[in-house]
């Protein structure tokens, strides 16, 4: 077996031989899809991302507008870089070349590399010409692990995602229709899928900014009340894209319960946007009844999404949230401020069990009315940013962000952040390390500098205490994170190192004695090389080490990525062969791996095996997209036993 993984590796790091055309937007797409997944461990989130990138890849953002919301569709982008960027043009003119673009104060050319396709130097008369054609986009993604075999499962195993999208001028509807795995293909009177969302939208220049009708999602501010996008990676030193930009957009994504169902309406001038939405819509619970069997309760909310026995099937759609929401936001040359008023109303009532001291703080009742204030401003080379919010209960959450730029190659960043015990949020997905908005005070620093032409240092800290128990921790409890990372950046090399170090308290779980405090330190260390010898072959490489206090033996980790493109074919080929080794759950390694379009997969990797993956993609005349992924794992059990588990996906992508 050895033998066998140093040939793979050997032959992967040899030079391609083949030639082929480069989609360069969806390379550029997958790279900022890894970077905000490196902080990110639930896969499903990043879906959202993968939508709003290839909206501004179809409706680029117009750079020379000089309009601070128009540059902020660029989400990925600092608050900084935004404001830099927009008061450039006010004050400079219009941008002439893409080089101009790395010249500007906060970017460098990788940026201004990355966001090319994003971008377009016209007029706001040539990106609408581009909109007024009548287009489609057809999406279908098959999925199965040949070995599975559940016969308590409602149905079959195969996994099915379709999206459909059509555009025409300023209007845009479609729907998205899925299926896990284990779930009926059909159901219900009349039979539809497990998961169907649908929407029609109206985008204007106008007074009426947007109309959207059926389902959508929803940001406010930095989005501690409402987000049911992604949120920002909390990567101590890539501290994320924190924006306290407001936006109402369909929703495309396959989250069965953080959306919204209803309509919303943005109206707005030159400096004031004013949302209105309304949303009722049915979500998944635990439910409980008391003991004379007369009233039900909710205990918690169900949202992995999945209805494939009859337990999680008795969970579908059992509660209904009634929403309503308003949002004012005025933008100004050098100043953004909005207020947020929602109220969620539940069918049932919530009454947690509050059997342990962690659930004293759980939200009961029906009523959840939230309301908040976020603001952004720069001074010269100073932005601040901040958002305060809070129910009737008056337990507030408050976070407040400075950048600090005082050379073109270094700047500061400094995140303070509060999240009371009792705040909740059901549609949060601000800034915070925790499953949830609640329970958490931190404050952190990261540092940026470009210390060469193409060598970047950026290193970064925090310290967080949780105020009052929490899972695994039955005291009030403190964290430190600290992390550095150094690139280097060239046209055909790109090395990346990463140093991680964290330090936890949990529980000491000892069947004798006193209770106390089990101290958990981690150091991480990766080291990430990217070749690209010609612009028809890319190797990647990537190792990985992970150390843990107590008995567990290192983990550790060694990638091997090569995509080949085709000179002739319209054919691109990707594999990956991975070796790994954990002592156990708590030096798992995370990676993230090429997948099918809107499909993400980060595997936590633990125990001893390899991981094998092949995906092939075929274009059709710039039309019509077919991709194939074969992925096996083997993993060995029990000392000398290895067991191998495999899976098929397969996707046809349409674009009329």
């Amino acid at each position: 077996m050895k033998k066998t993984h140093l040939l793979i590796m050997c032959f992967l790091l040899l030079p391609a031989i083949f030639r082929a055309q480069e989609n360069v937007n969806e390379e550029i797409i997958s790279k900022v899809a890894e970077e905000i997944s490196s902080a990110e461990e639930n896969a499903t989130v990043l879906e959202s991302l993968t939508d709003k990138l290839y909206e501004l890849e179809s409706d680029p953002v117009r750079i020379n507008s000089g309009n601070f919301r128009e540059s902020a569709r660029l989400f990925f982008l600092s608050e900084y870089q935004i404001r830099a960027l927009t008061e450039y043009v006010r004050t400079n003119g219009k941008i002439v070349s893409p080089n101009e673009i790395s010249n500007i104060r906060g970017f460098d050319v990788t940026t201004a590399r990355m966001i090319l396709p994003f971008i377009t130097f016209g007029d706001t008369h040539g990106a609408l010409a581009r909109r007024l054609w009548f287009r489609q986009t057809m999406l279908t993604s098959i999925s199965l692990k040949p070995g599975t075999h559940d016969t308590t499962a409602a149905g079959s195993q195969i996994k099915a995602l379709t999206k459909y999208r059509i555009e025409t001028g300023h209007f845009s509807a479609g729907f998205t229709a899925e299926k896990d795995a284990g779930e009926k293909f059909l159901s219900g009177n009349p039979p539809l899928p497990d998961f169907l969302s649908g929407y029609i939208s109206y985008t204007g220049n106008g007074l009426i900014k947007k109309v959207i009708a059926g389902d959508f999602s929803a940001r406010f501010g930095i989005g501690t009340i409402i987000n049911t996008g992604f949120r920002a990676g909390m990567s101590v030193a890539e501290p994320g894209f924190i924006s306290s930009n407001c936006e109402i957009r369909p929703y495309t994504s396959t989250d069965e319960n953080n959306f919204f169902r209803g309509a919303a309406v943005v109206l707005g001038g030159k400096d004031a946007e004013v949302t209105f939405f309304a949303s009722r819509n049915r979500i998944d619970a635990t439910t409980v009844t008391d003991c004379d069997s007369v009233n039900t309760y909710i205990r918690s909310l169900y949202t992995a999404g999945l209805h494939n026995t009859p337990g999680t099937l008795l969970k579908k759609d059992i509660v209904t949230e009634s929403a309503w929401g308003i949002n004012i936001s005025g933008y100004f040359r050098n100043f953004t401020a909005g207020m947020l008023f929602t109220e969620s109303t539940f069918s049932l009532p919530f009454m947690p069990s509050k059997s342990e001291p962690k659930d004293i703080f759980e939200f009961s009742g029906r009523k959840n009315l939230l309301a908040g204030f976020y603001y952004s401003a720069a001074i010269q080379r100073f932005i601040l940013s901040g958002e305060a919010a809070s129910g009737t209960d008056l337990h507030p959450s408050v976070v407040q962000s400075l950048t600090f730029v005082p050379g073109d190659r270094i700047s500061f960043s400094f995140l303070y952040r509060y999240y009371s015990p009792a705040f909740c949020s059901f549609h949060g997905k601000g800034i915070f390390s925790g499953s949830t908005p609640a329970n958490e005070e931190a404050l952190s620093g990261t540092v940026k500098f470009e210390a060469a032409r193409r060598l970047f240092i950026s290193a970064g800290s925090e310290i967080k205490r949780s105020m009052w128990v929490k899972y695994l921790a039955n005291f009030p409890s403190q964290s430190i994170r600290s992390e550095v990372r150094v690139k280097y950046l060239s046209e055909k090399l790109n090395i990346e190192a990463l140093y991680n170090y964290h330090l936890s308290q949990s529980n000491l779980n000892e069947l004798t004695g006193m209770p106390d405090i089990k101290e958990m330190k981690t150091n991480s260390f990766s080291l990430r090389l990217k070749y690209v010898p010609s612009e028809y072959f890319t190797s990647v490489t990537r190792a990985d080490m992970k150390i843990c206090t107590g008995n567990e033996a290192p983990g550790m980790l060694l990638s091997q990525d090569a995509i080949l493109r085709f000179r002739v074919l319209p054919l691109r080929v990707w594999f990956r062969h991975c070796i790994y080794s954990t002592g156990g759950w708590d030096t798992r390694i995370y990676i993230y791996e090429n997948d099918l379009v809107n499909s993400f997969s980060i595997p936590a990797l633990s125990g001893k095996g390899t991981r094998t993956y092949l995906m092939a993609e075929w274009n059709i005349a710039g039309r019509v997209g077919l991709r194939f992924r074969y992925g096996i794992t083997s993993k060995i059990v029990n000392a000398d036993v290895e067991e191998f588990t495999d899976e098929i996906k397969f996707q046809v992508r349409v674009r009329l």
